[in-house]
């Protein structure tokens, strides 16, 4: 008896020793990169997944071939994202344009272990009664549709990141900071390619409820902030909301504390990566819950 326990303890030394050594020898390994092949690595590492690594800002963003826009979005999505570790502010704005029903989204939240914002643009093939647009998945606009999309993330006031380009689904994600919705705001700017789609979409954001003396409008351009959502949920999913952000939160806090030899997002990833692959993987699960997982094992 005392020979098999001496055995597991000696076992178990070892594979402590061992762990401790391959540990210290990838951070080791990452510590030795330079940026420059840090950053190229991350992001053939996160392509596939959608996203791209911006190291001067330390954020991840949707990339314009991203896989996600295969499959358009709607109003279910938004019903079905805190089951998938998502808590956030979604504010929709409908619109007839060009004959076609458009839906432009805005969204802050905590998406898992990331701080993040997000603009989506989005339509249908024809017009679209308003009583059935929070039933119908809308199509993602195409590259000669996207508008010019600017945003600035802000989190208790204090800027954390901005974008500007054409995108179809323009997004700012920061790794391992928790925060709750309410806590973020977005500055937010899209320029119209005419002046017909700007009145549209002007009309239905003014009819959605936003302040007038918050809006700012120069040619095709739009300007406002989000701050605050359009979501109602009914107790129960009050409740399960406030329990998935304690989730968030723990695997936050854990995500700092595995990854603490680094302080950089591109470094705590890689570190995951070649320790433990497999958080790594999940860490993007960031959107598209859907039919994603499906997607993925293509990868």
């Amino acid at each position: 008896m005392y020979l098999t326990i001496s055995i597991i303890v000696l076992i178990a030394i070892v594979c402590l020793l061992i762990f401790h050594w391959r540990k210290k020898k990838i951070i080791c390994k990452i510590c030795c990169m330079s940026d420059m092949h840090k950053c190229r690595l991350l992001n053939e590492l996160v392509e596939p997944l959608g996203y791209n690594y911006y190291s001067k800002q330390d954020i991840f963003s949707s990339r314009l071939d991203a896989w996600q826009k295969d499959f358009g979005y709607g109003a279910i999505y938004d019903r079905g994202a805190p089951y998938f570790n998502m808590v956030f502010d979604s504010y929709p704005v409908y619109f007839d344009h060009d004959g076609k029903t458009w839906l432009i989204e805005f969204w802050k939240g905590q998406y898992g272990i990331n701080t993040g914002s997000e603009v989506g643009i989005y339509h249908t093939d024809h017009i679209i009664p308003p009583a059935a647009r929070k039933l119908t998945i809308f199509h993602a606009a195409s590259n000669e549709e996207m508008p010019e999309i600017t945003m600035r993330l802000r989190r208790r006031g204090c800027p954390i990141a901005a974008l500007q380009k054409e995108h179809w689904w323009l997004t700012i994600f920061c790794m391992g900071l928790f925060s709750r919705p309410k806590e973020l705001s977005v500055d937010i700017t899209l320029r119209f390619h005419d002046l017909s789609m700007r009145d549209a979409f002007l009309d239905a954001l003014l009819a959605s409820g936003h302040d007038p003396d918050d809006i700012d409008v120069m040619y095709t351009s739009v300007s406002f902030t989000f701050r605050a959502g359009s979501q109602h949920w009914f107790f129960l999913k009050r409740w399960y909301c406030h329990y998935v952000q304690f989730k968030n939160r723990i695997f936050c806090k854990l995500f700092c504390f595995v990854t603490r030899p680094f302080e950089d997002s591109g470094s705590k990833l890689l570190y995951l990566y070649y320790y433990i692959p497999f958080v790594f993987r999940r860490i993007f699960r960031l959107r598209r819950f859907g039919r994603k997982g499906k997607h993925h094992k293509k990868h």
